[in-house]
């Protein structure tokens, strides 16, 4: 036979902690997703996308890389 644990004062097979530790984790798990599905979702407003002609990319690359010089300066 394999190797046997004493907890709590009684033999406990090796196979059958293997079995708790499963069954626990599995478990956890659903125990988790069951609780999240209950509690309401909160909507996060989604930012409005900007225009194609709105959004100018090397304007805001200047702008932040002469932001983080001024820090590294400082």
């Amino acid at each position: 036979m394999g190797a046997s644990y004493n907890i709590l004062g009684k033999q406990v097979a090796s196979q059958w902690l293997a079995i708790a530790t499963l069954a626990g984790v599995v478990g956890g798990i659903k125990l988790n997703s069951f609780l999240a599905a209950d509690a309401p979702a909160a909507d996060a407003p989604a930012a409005p996308a900007p225009a194609a002609g709105e959004l100018d990319v090397e304007k805001a690359i200047n702008d932040f890389l002469a932001s983080s010089d001024d820090k590294t300066s400082a």
